[in-house]
């Protein structure tokens, strides 16, 4: 037969070397929240040292300027600050360092606000106008001020922006080159015809040969009154004083010798 206090010593170490079903269970419950919480700080800290930096800048502007951005930011759905962070990530700095900075406001131009807390809450003071934005540190306010300046001048049809390739560029640059060529030919041909062009007579049209001479035709010519004023017409056309070539001097010439040659 088995001996009953051996099975009884052998149930109790059993009861002794292992804690409850329940106990077990809690305690893994425990331990699993416990590193949940570790692991969730840890990925709060990692965030939030990926996050940038930011910070509030109080930007002195005019009043008029003031309004006209929170006017557009209204439009838009959108803060002062999403406006020049959008233009500050896509203009390029060199651009933005030639945009016009609209500037502070002048000394006429003030703002009265009244206190809302602290020892002189319900005072009233003057101060600059300004805008409040938060944006990464870095910034300098004549940089903000550009930057919103250009949204409102996009948002005005004044200012676009223009997405290139090299290609592109290098099609532009080929169209500039293209279009100084033109302009050396055309300077080119201006000297040409000063050179070639008829010179005023010294002392106007007083013969009927000076007024062939005046409209480019052999002072022996004969030419009937269509060709006559053909040529006039051409001629009038270069040397009419609103013209690019235009001489007022040589314009009264030719209607001298039209009325000469052609009398009424």
């Amino acid at each position: 037969m088995p001996d009953d206090n051996a099975a009884t010593f052998g149930r109790s170490r059993q009861t002794e070397s292992a804690p409850p079903r329940a106990e077990r269970r809690a305690d893994g419950r425990a331990d699993g929240r416990a590193e949940g919480r570790t692991k969730g700080r840890a990925e709060r800290q990692v965030d939030l040292s990926a996050e940038p930096r930011g910070r509030a800048y109080v930007l002195p502007c005019s009043s008029t300027f003031r309004d006209k951005v929170m006017a557009l930011a209204a439009r838009r759905g959108v803060s002062a600050g999403d406006l020049a962070r959008a233009v500050l990530l896509l203009i390029p700095k060199d651009a933005l360092a030639r945009a016009v900075d609209p500037g502070e406001p002048s000394p006429e131009d003030r703002e009265i606000v009244k206190l809302r807390s602290g020892p002189t809450k319900g005072r009233t003071l003057k101060r600059k106008p300004r805008l409040q934005l938060r944006l990464p540190a870095g910034h300098d306010m004549a940089e903000l001020r550009r930057a919103l300046s250009l949204a409102l001048d996009l948002a005005a049809g004044e200012q676009e922006i223009a997405v290139e390739n090299d290609a592109d560029r290098q099609a532009k640059a080929e169209t500039g080159r293209a279009s100084d060529r033109q302009s050396d030919e055309i300077e080119s041909l201006r000297r040409i015809i000063d050179t070639i062009a008829l010179r005023p007579l010294e002392n106007g049209v007083t013969s009927r040969g000076e007024a062939l001479h005046a409209l480019g035709f052999s002072p022996f010519a004969m030419p009937d009154r269509a060709s006559i004023r053909s040529r006039f017409r051409q001629l009038a056309r270069v040397y009419h004083p609103d013209a690019p070539l235009g001489d007022h001097v040589l314009m009264s010439q030719l209607n001298q010798a039209l009325e000469r040659l052609i009398p009424f």
